[in-house]
């Protein structure tokens, strides 16, 4: 008899299980609170190890049709001069950059609509010795083989486990906003600028389209006015190289999106019996290195591979946990790394920064990217 699952939560990660285990056999059933299943938010990369995936998943194509090849990754100094360079050939599958509701749709549209249930928030689960029954906002408990809580940093499920928490501040907040191209640099290159205790990055997203984000050491955010964001966004890099003032004063103050850069400490143990998580739920990762959505992307396909290995489902998604741990913590930390040295805002620490970094990665770095790229699911 066919197994089924219910995922909790619509985002990347969620419809990423949920194209997963669909293809591999099982019925599934995505739990989205929001009125519809659209994804917010702006720009995104996508690597090599879950471009793989996505292709393995018959997707990738309709991805690479919306989205933007990488085929450079170039660090710049605010005036514009060169610190270094990464080139992303070699792969068997692209890197490349696209809107985060541009893959939320492609994702969607491999589902099959029953899969689908938007408007149905999950408060709370209780596990009988072969199944599961999930409490939700509107209409009956229902019952299931599993549930996958992917629901976010803020993860109802993961509270249930393991109690409530709030995430960790890291230091900074993070603005995005998608402006129309501005002509400046080769095809296929993005990058990123690094200032003191400030960065900006630029990101082509395809269809005329440019994802950037931008960064500074603040407290946390308690009240922000978001008529207010295109100003002070502005102040704070109006003097950096072309294009990015020119991509600020190009989008719509309705499109800019700030949030804090935040984490959580890894987890020994991910879920119980018949219960597990993946993606934010599991494990958020600052956005320094773009693997937060691929992270949540190899989790889905690990999680298929878990469950077409053992038939029990508790044994399953331990083994999918205890394959996963290790990677996602390393990310993590990886990220975390790089995010609190790209913040640095002591003037000759910030040059002996740019030094550091242009002779590191001048040395090896396909080794270092192979590390994260080449991994095998």
């Amino acid at each position: 008899m066919t197994k089924n699952f219910i995922i909790a939560g619509g985002g990347i990660g969620g419809l990423a299980a949920a194209v997963s285990l669909h293809r591999a056999g099982f019925g599934v059933r995505v739990f989205e609170r929001a009125p519809a299943f659209t994804e917010v938010g702006a720009g995104m990369s996508l690597w090599p190890n879950a471009t793989r995936i996505l292709e393995s998943l018959g997707v990738l194509g309709s991805v690479i049709a919306l989205g933007d090849p990488v085929t450079q990754f170039n660090l710049l100094r605010p005036d514009g001069r060169f610190i270094s360079g990464i080139p992303m050939g070699g792969f068997p599958t692209p890197a490349l950059c696209i809107h985060r509701a541009d893959l939320h749709r492609a994702l969607r549209e491999a589902l099959p609509a029953h899969c689908l249930e938007a408007n149905q928030r999950v408060l709370s689960f209780s596990q009988g010795r072969t199944d599961i029954t999930v409490n939700v906002a509107t209409g009956p408990a229902r019952q299931a083989d599993g549930l996958i809580g992917a629901d976010g940093i803020h993860s109802a499920i993961r509270s249930q486990l393991h109690g409530p928490g709030t995430p960790t501040y890291r230091g900074y907040s993070i603005w995005r906003g998608v402006a129309p191209a501005v002509a400046a640099g080769a095809p296929g290159h993005i990058s990123e600028t690094w200032g003191e205790g400030r960065r900006f990055g630029i990101l082509p997203i395809g269809q005329g389209r440019v994802c950037w984000y931008a960064t500074r050491n603040a407290a946390p955010a308690q009240r922000d006015a978001s008529c207010g964001r295109k100003a002070e966004i502005l102040s704070l890099f109006e003097d950096w190289h072309h294009p990015i003032p020119e991509l600020i004063a190009a989008t719509d103050p309705a499109d800019i999106i700030r949030n804090d850069a935040r984490d959580r400490p890894p987890l020994r143990r991910w879920g119980d019996g018949h219960v597990t998580l993946l993606g934010d739920a599991a494990h958020p990762i600052t956005p320094n290195v773009g693997q937060g959505a691929c992270m949540a992307i190899e989790d889905a396909a690990c999680l298929a591979k878990s469950l077409l290995r053992f038939n029990r489902v508790d044994a399953a998604f331990r083994d999918y946990e205890a394959r996963r741990r290790s990677r996602t913590a390393r990310v993590a930390r990886q990220s975390r790394l790089i995010g609190a040295i790209g913040q640095w805002e002591h003037p000759w620490v910030v040059k002996g920064r740019n030094l550091v970094t242009r002779l590191v990665l001048a040395h090896s770095p396909d080794m270092r990217l192979n590390a994260i790229y080449a991994y095998e699911v």
